[in-house]
């Protein structure tokens, strides 16, 4: 339940508690801590097969206190290693930030686009 209490500190984010929670939950996700004393992040993976029928992970919440700003390379790596793991062959993960900042931060490249429209 901490981890889903970080999600009030993440500005603009769409993702509630409850969705967050049903996805730790469920089967073939991943939750990892940085501290079990102090959690200054926390990172949430879902294996999943994406279109091309890749065996892939998805970033489902990933959140850093900012003091800790280089702790998104480790992260970065343990998801890496999961990859591997798992016998992933992608990562993904859907954000609301500035993409340049997401690919200088990460080593992420934009591979698609992603439209909405709302339904009335």
């Amino acid at each position: 339940m901490n981890i889903c209490e970080k999600l009030k500190e993440v500005k603009d984010c769409k993702l509630s508690a409850n969705r967050l929670y049903a996805y730790m939950v469920s089967d073939n996700t991943f939750t990892y801590i940085s501290d079990d004393k102090e959690m200054n992040g926390c990172l949430v993976l879902k294996q999943f097969y994406d279109n091309e029928g890749n065996k892939a992970l998805l970033m489902i919440f990933i959140w850093i206190d900012p003091h800790y700003p280089r702790l998104i390379k480790d992260f970065i790596k343990l998801a890496d290693d999961k990859a591997r793991e798992i016998k992933a062959v992608k990562i993904y993960f859907v954000a609301n930030r500035n993409e340049k900042a997401i690919e200088r931060r990460t080593g992420f490249k934009k591979a698609f686009s992603t439209f909405q429209k709302d339904v009335m």
